[in-house]
């Protein structure tokens, strides 16, 4: 495998949305899904990549919980890794799986301080292996337009 010297840099993390509909009360009697999205905004001209990660908790009848932060990292001469054609993303698999681990291990940390106090506190985001993750994304294609669910988790 050959290896690929790349500099990156978190310049930010912010959030973009959170909504919990539950109170704490709620009695949930279903089991309550979860998904992860996410949405790949790479800006060439100013060598950024922005991912947009968001959860939602679901049961089968509705949206519990939606989440959604942004990250945006700066990429050292990001032409040799990235290729972006029409509304696809490109992106070499060594950099998608730091971008993503980076991006996920955020939206946990700042899942469990929004949830404190929730019916939620005790379900953080569950631990996902980014590189089967990255593997399995490279038979997809992730588009600018719209969130890619690439992952579903069951709390029963």
């Amino acid at each position: 495998m050959d290896r690929i010297a790349m500099q990156i840099r978190l310049v930010k993390i912010e959030e973009l949305s959170y909504k919990n509909v539950t109170r704490q009360d709620s009695d949930i009697r279903e089991s309550v899904l979860v998904k992860l999205l996410l949405n790949v905004l790479p800006d060439v001209s100013s060598n950024t990549i922005e991912l947009n990660v968001g959860v939602i908790y679901h049961t089968h009848s509705r949206d519990l919980l939606n989440y959604e932060i942004k990250s945006t990292f700066e990429i050292g001469e990001i032409d040799a890794i990235l290729r972006v054609r029409d509304y696809s993303v490109s992106i070499a698999p060594e950099l998608l799986s730091i971008l993503v681990g980076v991006s996920i291990g955020s939206l946990r940390g700042m899942l469990v301080l929004r949830t404190k106090g929730s019916i939620f506190e005790n379900y953080p985001l569950p631990i996902i292996n980014v590189t089967e993750l990255i593997a399995s994304l490279q038979t997809e294609t992730i588009t600018q337009r719209s969130y890619f669910p690439f992952f579903r988790f069951k709390y029963e």
